[in-house]
């Protein structure tokens, strides 16, 4: 297989991917059941500001299970190989 030139973009498109694939793989898995695979601990950040002409108020949530985190494995080894 060839080389191909890794590059910070590409792994980071690919660890959304592997993410997004290992929340899925893990309801599915959570709905066969294997219930502890799907448990999430979630992360939440809401910055937000305040000014007389501008406001904003952002929400961020993560949330991780052991599906994405081995999904996250998964596509950094894939990533490593090529």
């Amino acid at each position: 297989m060839a080389k191909v030139k890794q590059s910070t973009a590409v792994l980071v498109v690919l660890l959304v991917i592997g993410v997004l694939l290992g929340s899925i793989m893990g309801d599915i898995l959570s709905k066969l059941g294997v219930p502890y695979i799907f448990d999430s601990t979630q992360i939440r950040w809401s910055p937000s500001g305040d000014f007389i002409i501008l406001v904003w108020d952002i929400d961020i949530l993560v949330r991780i299970n052991l599906a994405s985190v081995l999904g996250l494995a998964l596509v950094f080894y894939i990533f490593r190989k090529l």
